[in-house]
């Protein structure tokens, strides 16, 4: 027996170890509790962690397999990248509704420029271009996207506004543009220009650009004088526009007709600076030509020139004898015209247009024109050297 228990305590000896119990006798702690227990969660968990691994792989696997084991069922998608967009849809429309004009003279083509459908009235077209575009042609001729191309009728045109409208019928199907509202543009819009450059073989030339300035006054030389008689109220764009754009479209993002492309600056040292009519003003003197065939603005019935642009030598090659050096030189009188009842005569000076001082001949047409038919001013009117003030009623166009 005391083999057996020394035996026995050899081997308790080796998974025990011997503290102090609290009644101060030593005895065995057990360790298999805390390292069991510790032990068997490890084990659980690596247990749970494989099952789940090996389950995930299964299902991997499978699906794999079972894809390509079966084609049957597979289907392949073609994947489409349209270019096409709201913009490509608005230039599309527009270039149907501008077309290429083409000016003859004695039966040979003398020039051409753009036009844009404004209006249409059963078969009968209008549409608008530029005054310059058309001056002096004998016949003119619209070049619709479609290739037709219809003899056309001037039924009026206006110099100061560069405005002119055209008619014809035609037995196909035009679209007349939706206007916009030029006095809603804002500096940096984006705009886009449609016309004919350099001819119509361009007819239906897109470019892009925005809006440099809302409200611009160019001034030009209407006369061809080589001096600025007249002051254009213009939007200023950065889109391309050359000669053969002049009476096209300027467009707004959504496709509405916001301006008539007109002129730009032409030199080596300028780039980017087109203009074109608002097409509020425009729209104004169109209904006008198409009412009556003409824009009705007023008039003094005199023909003159502007001191200020003469030398005092130039001033007695032309026979003019005036110490002045400021206003209108007034070199012939209308009968019957408005001047003539008013006494004014060839020679005299008007000085002065409703108590302000003329500049020069555009300041004294700006004047003008700023006014009504039938409306009355007051004139002061140098003559022979003394000073007076006539009241004018202004005649009409």
């Amino acid at each position: 027996m005391e083999d057996m228990n020394e035996n026995v305590f050899e081997e308790n000896k080796e998974s025990h170890e011997y503290i102090n119990q609290p009644n101060g006798q030593k005895g065995p702690r057990n360790k298999w509790n805390k390292n069991t227990i510790f032990k068997f969660i490890v084990s659980v968990l690596l247990v749970v962690s494989l099952a789940c691994n090996g389950f995930l792989m299964y299902k991997v696997l499978g699906t794999s397999s079972s894809t390509n084991g079966s084609t049957t069922n597979a289907k392949v998608q073609t994947i489409n990248y349209d270019v096409k967009t709201d913009l490509t849809d608005v230039i599309k429309k527009a270039k149907e509704s501008t077309v290429g004009v083409a000016v003859y003279q004695n039966n040979k083509l003398s020039g051409s420029g753009s036009g844009v459908v404004y209006k249409i009235d059963g078969k009968t077209v209008y549409v608008i271009t530029n005054h310059h575009v058309i001056d002096s042609a004998q016949s003119i001729e619209v070049i619709y996207s479609n290739g037709e191309s219809v003899k056309a009728e001037l039924v009026g045109s206006d110099q100061y506004g560069d405005i002119a409208v055209l008619k014809m019928n035609v037995n196909f199907d035009v679209t007349a543009f939706k206007t916009g509202d030029s006095d809603l543009l804002d500096s940096g819009e984006p705009v886009i220009a449609v016309g004919s450059p350099l001819g119509i073989e361009y007819a239906g030339t897109v470019t892009q650009g925005i809006v440099s300035a809302a409200k611009r006054t160019v001034s030009v030389d209407l006369n061809g004088d080589g001096k600025e008689d007249w002051d254009m109220n213009v939007i200023q764009t950065d889109a391309a526009i050359n000669p053969g754009n002049s009476g096209g479209a300027l467009i707004n993002a959504v496709g509405e007709l916001v301006g008539i492309t007109s002129m730009k600056y032409s030199s080596e040292e300028v780039e980017g600076m087109g203009f074109a009519l608002p097409i509020n003003d425009a729209i104004k003197l169109v209904e006008e030509i198409i009412s009556s065939g003409k824009v009705n603005r007023p008039t003094l019935g005199i023909s003159g020139l502007s001191l200020d642009g003469y030398s005092s030598y130039e001033l007695y090659m032309y026979r003019i004898q005036t110490n002045l050096n400021k206003g209108i030189y007034v070199a012939s009188v209308q009968s019957g015209s408005a001047a003539s009842s008013a006494g004014i005569q060839a020679g005299d000076v008007i000085t002065k247009f409703d108590g302000e001082e003329i500049q020069s001949y555009k300041d004294f047409l700006t004047k003008l024109y700023s006014k009504n038919p039938g409306d009355t001013v007051k004139l002061t009117i140098n003559h022979n050297g003394s000073t007076s003030d006539v009241n004018v009623k202004l005649g009409s166009s």
